[in-house]
């Protein structure tokens, strides 16, 4: 795959069926697997949407109709493969904690791994928040980036 963190990060906030994500889309060179929250969640902006981009490790979700956030699994999780692709400009495998801390400084928010008594293992993160997004890092226990979340700020 090639490099597409910037046009993702650009990409955030944009129509579902807008020229910007199907473009990105293309790139990706994998159909997705879509699908929706249940109606029982009665959310008052509507369903999310998700195109799940298993092979490619990429999870969008949309929300209105337009691009809510981005998850990078960076490691395998939950079916998906590892994203094999750039965060930030680097290979999203090559990024530790401490590298992530030289680069943007110190989280605005963050907290250690624990264990969650109803959904298991939550991973060490840290949070940014930058003008139009959010990025959410997690780590595994030895330091590397696991996960990556983009949010937009709409």
């Amino acid at each position: 795959m090639m490099s597409i963190w910037s046009e993702l990060i650009k990409a955030l906030g944009q129509d579902e069926n807008g020229t910007v994500v199907m473009d990105l889309r293309w790139k990706i060179q994998e159909p997705p697997t879509i699908s929706e929250t249940p109606d029982s969640y009665n959310d008052p902006d509507g369903k999310t949407v998700f195109y799940k981009f298993i092979k490619s490790g990429l999870e969008f979700g949309f929300r209105s109709g337009r691009l809510n956030h981005v998850h990078f699994f960076v490691q395998p999780h939950e079916g998906y493969s590892a994203y094999r692709a750039d965060v930030l400009g680097r290979v999203a495998q090559a990024w530790t904690l401490q590298d992530v801390v030289r680069e943007l400084g110190p989280a605005n928010k963050g907290a250690p791994a624990r264990v969650d008594m109803l959904i298991g293992k939550v991973q060490r993160w840290s949070k940014y928040e930058f003008v139009a997004h959010d990025l959410r890092m997690e780590f595994s226990e030895d330091g590397h980036l696991w996960k990556v979340t983009i949010v937009a700020k709409f």
